[in-house]
């Protein structure tokens, strides 16, 4: 097979990552021989986050678009088959081995425990996945018992740490369309396949207005597919037109917009034609893409991870002085210091339960404020709904004389739901904007201002008692590199950290523009708790059921009286109303339980962080205790091995830094 490009870019980020894993290694063997289990836990599981990071890329595409031609194109080889039909509701994820090998996972299931996946034959991936034309689609679809599929390739873009999704279509239905969604928050890039034959349809804005850009993609690649069916005079003109409408969608803008044949592109590596897949377009955008993930969203999977290893280096760094001078002094001293500490940990653990109960009052405050903003806006919207329809043109030709008057209304009634759908998603999208994020941003902000007020007198009291107990003074290392992403942390980020902070929720957490720090943690959540909220007004309105009782009112004359098409809007619109009105309360109970539940994530580690702070100062008082009382010699070889262990820091850090340094200009240069 031809390879397109070179895959520098992904080499030197996995050379980056390894160097980055090497010194988190060393640094658990730091930790390790100070005795601090609970430290090296949490940079344990730094290692394996870092390690098993990959580059997702979610392929979007609406059906006849070409979607499946590209990703074959992309990876070089047909493995995803170009259905003519929409066939399946289920993710493809394709990932690297040196075998081909499928692995089908299972939904879960409520009261029953998770089915282990399994073991398909390649050639057998079909009988599971694809519909068959003889079953109904919707049924097929809500009854699957699958939630995704893996598939292994040998394939070199896979082999750089780069994961393809291949998306249910966008507008086949709508359980394909939740399932794609809840993957929107995890990926790294978007890619959507357009057709240059049918450029941007309103149904594709639709899903990058409403949901893509909403959601924080700013750097969606559009690929207008197709750009060979153009005729050759009419191609500049179709270029103009997908430049004006998408650039303003991408935050690169035009060069985000890329027009490729794609069937030339897997056609040209799989024949070994070099010229044809060059003409194809698509070597231009794996470049881009290889830049866009190796450089911005790679700088995201070190610069998180190297903050936290330098908190822990931090922390050693004041723990060995502090064990060094508790070594040197005399035993019965040191024990009666302990002893005096213990109603000063006794007050601290006081003083953790209060920051914790103090915590949970404002995430049930931020809950009750975003309930109530919920339920304005759900009162609010009931009245546009019929204002809405009412104002809507048909496009749908209704006939009724000498022929079944189904079809015709089964797609007016279908024009209109989609219509509807469309425009709840706009409302709900300018109300998240307008009034649910800046209420979040708002409460998120006052949470963390109120509880690093408590935190620094926490840290302060810990620090003082550490004082009190060691006789040794440390001042906190300056940990800031300036613009490199890697700066000084809160008395507050400090107690996440000494919880693992930066796992609760991965490497991508803080990914839209890559920001750092707790607020911006915060920020990115926001996604998680608005994704999905339309809905439970969307799904509830179905045009089948419609059908069958419009037609019934046709049958009784009712829908004469003023107009069949004014009729048919008036009912939808009804049943978008009712529907709406049936579903606030679970609407505004879903909302407000995922703020809650989010938040509760932040509260629990702060609990586990101050936790860890106390347990700290017992563990270590513990640990001198227990080499005191194998003997001075034993005493004399641990101070040794301290003199060692804040050498190997020192050269972690420095490498840390230079690592850090190599990023941050490699990120600016591209």
């Amino acid at each position: 097979m031809l390879q397109t490009i070179n895959y520098k870019g992904y080499e030197e980020f996995k050379e980056k990552t390894s160097i980055l894993v090497n010194l988190i290694e060393r640094q658990i063997g730091v930790v390790r021989l100070l005795n601090q289990p609970e430290r090296e836990t949490n940079l344990q599981l730094l290692k394996d986050l870092v390690q098993s990071s990959s580059f997702k890329v979610m392929v979007l595409g609406e059906f006849k678009r070409g979607k499946s031609t590209f990703i074959n194109a992309l990876l070089g080889e047909e493995i995803l088959p170009a259905y003519s039909t929409p066939t399946t509701a289920i993710i493809n994820e394709v990932k690297w081995s040196d075998t081909k090998s499928a692995l089908l996972h299972f939904n879960k299931s409520d009261g029953k425990s998770l089915q282990q996946p399994l073991n398909v034959p390649i050639d057998q991936i079909e009988e599971y996945v694809v519909i068959k034309d003889d079953e109904n689609e919707s049924e097929a679809i809500n009854e699957s018992p699958y939630e995704k599929l893996e598939l292994f390739w040998p394939l070199e873009l896979c082999k750089n740490g780069v994961e393809i999704i291949d998306s249910p279509g966008l507008n086949e239905h709508k359980t394909r369309q939740q399932v794609t969604e809840n993957y929107l928050i995890n990926v790294d890039a978007i890619i959507l396949v357009l057709s240059c034959e049918q450029l941007f349809a309103r149904s594709e804005q639709e899903v990058v207005d409403n949901k893509l850009i909403p959601m924080g993609h700013e750097d969606i690649f559009f690929v207008c597919n197709r750009i060979n069916m153009i005729r050759k005079n009419d191609i500049e003109k179709v270029k103009n037109f997908a430049i004006k409408k998408l650039s303003s969608r991408t935050r690169k803008d035009a060069k985000r917009i890329f027009f490729i044949n794609a069937l030339g592109a897997l056609d040209g590596k799989l024949d070994g034609v070099q010229e044809e897949l060059e003409k194809s377009g698509v070597p231009q955008l794996e470049t881009e893409l290889q830049n866009f993930l190796t450089n911005e969203r790679g700088r995201i999977k070190i610069l998180r991870p190297a903050q936290e290893l330098k908190n822990s280096i931090r922390e050693v760094r004041t723990s060995i002085p502090e064990q060094r001078n508790m070594l040197q002094t005399d035993v019965v001293e040191l024990e009666r210091r302990y002893a005096a500490a213990q109603e000063p940990l006794r007050n601290l653990e006081g003083k953790r339960l209060s920051i914790v109960r103090r915590l949970e009052n404002l995430i049930q405050e931020s809950k009750e404020q975003v309930n109530y903003k919920t339920k304005d806006f759900c009162r609010d919207l009931v009245p546009k709904i019929k204002t809405v329809a009412q104002d809507y043109e048909l496009e749908s030709e209704i006939k009724l004389l000498f022929t079944d008057p189904r079809p015709s209304i089964e797609a007016a009634v279908k024009e209109i739901v989609s219509y509807l759908e469309s425009k709840l998603e706009a409302e709900f999208v300018n109300w998240q904007n307008l009034e649910l994020e800046p209420l979040l941003e708002k409460r998120m902000e006052y949470i963390r201002d109120s509880l690093d007020v408590e935190a620094t007198e926490f840290v302060k009291r810990v620090d003082k008692l550490r004082l009190e107990i060691s006789g040794v003074s440390v001042s906190r290392v300056d940990v800031s590199k300036g613009d490199v992403g890697v700066r000084d942390v809160s008395a507050f980020e400090r107690v996440l950290s000494a919880a693992g902070g930066f796992l609760v929720g991965g490497i991508g957490s803080a990914t839209i523009g890559a920001r750092f720090g707790y607020q911006e943690m915060l920020k990115s959540l926001i996604p998680q708790l608005v994704i999905g909220i339309i809905g439970y007004v969307i799904l509830g309105v179905n045009p089948v059921t419609l059908v069958p009782m419009l037609v019934a009112a046709l049958v009784h004359g009712k829908l004469m009286e003023g107009g069949l098409g004014n009729k048919i809007k008036q009912e939808v619109a009804k049943k978008f109303s009712e529907q709406l009105n049936n579903t606030t309360v679970e609407i505004i109970e879903n909302v407000g339980n995922s703020v809650s539940a989010e938040l509760s994530k932040v509260k629990d580690l702060v609990d586990e962080g101050l936790g860890a702070e106390i347990q700290n100062i017992r563990q270590q008082v513990n640990n001198v205790l227990a080499e005191k009382q194998k003997g001075q010699k034993e005493v004399d070889k641990k101070l040794k091995q301290l003199d060692t262990l804040i050498q190997n820091v020192n050269r972690i850090d420095q490498e840390l830094d230079d690592l850090i340094s190599q990023v941050a200009i490699s990120g600016t240069n591209k």
